[in-house]
């Protein structure tokens, strides 16, 4: 009983066009107590919601399946960054990679996906809140080193080569401690 209607559900989230239907079916995952976040995922991805019903479906995840909430705001994050040639889109993801940072300090993986949208065409808020966020939030993770490196990259793409020597400087140093 349980795999038909997991089945139904995912086939609902994958394929319907309909707000409703997917309002319903997100209803019925949650009134089952299903909590495989991989089900949800499919349904954050549906190309028919818009940015605030990824938020309230994202927001009630959060509530419910809590064991998964990094997971949740990274893969939140990534459906904005996919969406993000439009500019409030862009600061959604920026927001659930910061949270997402919040949640567990130490990793380096939103980090970097905060680098992956940095915009090289034009010099923006966005831009500068990205480098900010990035260069106070490498303080707390484990693996320093792929941050310095991406930092580095990015600063001598940005044709700073002085940053950008003191960034690999710092690569280096962490991958010594890295090892250890």
């Amino acid at each position: 009983m349980k795999d038909k209607l997991y089945k139904t559900i995912e086939s609902t989230f994958q394929n319907s066009t309909s707000r409703d239907e997917l309002f319903d079916a997100f209803g019925d995952a949650l009134k089952y107590n299903i909590s495989d976040f991989e089900l949800y995922k499919i349904l954050l991805a549906n190309p028919v919601l818009s940015a605030d019903e990824i938020k309230m479906y994202t927001e009630k995840l959060l509530k419910e399946i809590s064991l998964s909430t990094y997971h949740i705001l990274m893969w939140t994050a990534k459906i904005f960054e996919t969406r993000s040639s439009n500019i409030s889109e862009l600061i959604d993801s920026v927001n659930y990679y910061e949270r997402a940072m919040n949640t567990r300090r130490t990793e380096h993986e939103s980090l970097l996906a905060l680098l992956n949208i940095y915009n090289y065409d034009v010099e923006t808020e966005v831009n500068r809140r990205i480098l900010n966020l990035v260069e106070n939030g490498v303080r707390n993770v484990f693996i320093k080193s792929k941050v310095y490196y991406a930092l580095a990259n990015l600063y001598k793409h940005l044709n700073n080569i002085k940053t950008a020597s003191n960034y690999l400087a710092l690569a280096e140093r962490s991958v010594e401690f890295e090892r250890e």
